[in-house]
C-alpha cells in the first residue's frame, strides 16, 4: 500500500484529505503538534521514519490579514516551510503536492484565470504563497504539483464564510456584505475527491481545481442565507474600498479548471455544493 504524508490534516482541507485516501493509502496525518514545516531537521527525521510516497502539503499560515501585518512570518512559513519540504521529498523521491491560491493573482482579468496566466500577488500572504509554487516547481520538476484553489469551506471548519455569516446573521439579524470580489467558493469535501482523482492520473505542474461558476461575497452570503433558513435577513452590499482591512484581495480572481479536466478531473457547481453543505 502507498503512503501518502499530509501536513495541515487537522485543517477543513487536511481533514477531508485524510477521509478520502485512507480507502486506498497509508495515510500519515502531521500538524503543527508533530511536524514543524520550519523545521528542516525534524522534516528529514518524519520522511526517513515514514517513507511516504506523496506528500499533500496543506498546512499554512492563512491568516490574510496576520500575514499582512507580519511579511517576514508569512515568507518564512509558507515560503520557506514549503521550500524546506520540498527539498526532504526530493531527498527521499517523493512527489509533493501543494496547495495554493487563487490569490496570486492580481484580479485584474475580466475572463477567468488559466493555469498558465501569470501570477502577480498584491497582498503579503499572496507572496509568500507564491514562493511555495516556485519552491515546489523548482526543487521537484516533474514531481512537484500545484494545486490552485479559492474560498474554501466544508463541514469540518471552524471559522469559514458560511459559518461567519450565519453567526453574524443570528447575532445582529442584518449584514453588510462587500459585492465587488469575485471568485469560487470551493466545498472541501469535494477539492479531497478531486485532488484523489487528480493524484490517480500522475500529475505534474500546475492545476485549478475549484467548483464551477463564480459569485461575489455577497451573492455567495445571500445563497447561504437562503438555503439555511434565514433570507429574511437584510443584507446590504458594500465596496471593497468601504471594508477597511490590512490586505487587499485581487477583485476578481475566478480560476477556470483546464489543465485537470481534460484528465477527466472536475467539481460541480458552488450553489449544489452549498446546498449539501448547509443540508448537512
Amino acid at each position: 500500500m502507498k503512503k501518502v504524508l499530509i501536513t495541515g490534516a487537522n485543517g477543513q482541507l487536511g481533514l477531508e484529505l485524510v477521509e478520502v485516501f485512507e480507502a486506498e493509502w497509508e495515510v500519515i496525518a502531521t500538524d503543527t503538534h508533530n511536524l514543524d514545516i520550519t523545521n528542516r531537521e525534524q522534516i528529514e527525521k518524519v520522511f526517513a521514519n515514514t517513507k511516504p510516497d506523496l506528500i499533500i502539503h496543506c498546512a499554512a499560515w492563512t491568516d490574510v490579514e496576520g500575514c499582512a501585518e507580519n511579511p517576514e512570518k508569512a515568507m518564512f512559513i509558507n515560503g520557506e516551510g514549503t521550500k524546506n519540504l520540498a527539498q526532504a521529498s526530493k531527498e527521499i523521491g517523493a512527489k509533493l503536492l501543494y496547495i495554493s491560491t487563487n490569490e496570486v493573482f492580481d484580479g485584474k482579468k475580466n475572463t477567468a484565470y488559466e493555469e498558465t496566466d501569470k501570477p502577480n500577488p498584491i497582498n503579503p500572504y499572496a507572496v509568500s504563497k507564491l514562493a511555495g509554487e516556485k519552491f515546489v516547481q523548482e526543487v521537484l520538476e516533474k514531481d512537484g504539483v500545484v494545486v490552485r484553489t479559492s474560498w474554501v469551506y466544508g463541514p469540518k471548519g471552524k471559522s469559514n464564510f458560511p459559518l461567519k455569516i450565519i453567526t453574524a446573521a443570528d447575532k445582529s439579524g442584518e449584514l453588510k456584505v462587500v459585492a465587488d470580489e469575485i471568485a469560487t467558493p470551493t466545498y472541501a469535501p469535494d477539492l479531497a475527491k478531486a485532488i484523489f482523482d487528480l493524484v490517480r492520473k500522475n500529475p505534474s505542474g500546475i492545476y485549478h481545481l475549484a467548483n464551477e461558476g463564480f459569485c461575489s461575497r455577497f451573492e455567495w452570503a445571500i445563497e447561504i442565507l437562503k438555503n439555511s433558513g434565514r433570507k429574511n435577513v437584510k443584507v446590504t452590499s458594500i465596496k471593497l474600498k468601504d471594508y477597511v482591512r490590512q490586505s487587499v484581495p485581487p477583485p476578481r480572481s475566478i480560476l477556470v479548471n483546464k489543465r485537470a479536466r481534460k484528465l477527466g478531473v472536475g467539481l460541480r457547481s458552488w450553489k449544489e455544493a452549498l446546498k449539501e453543505h448547509l443540508n448537512t
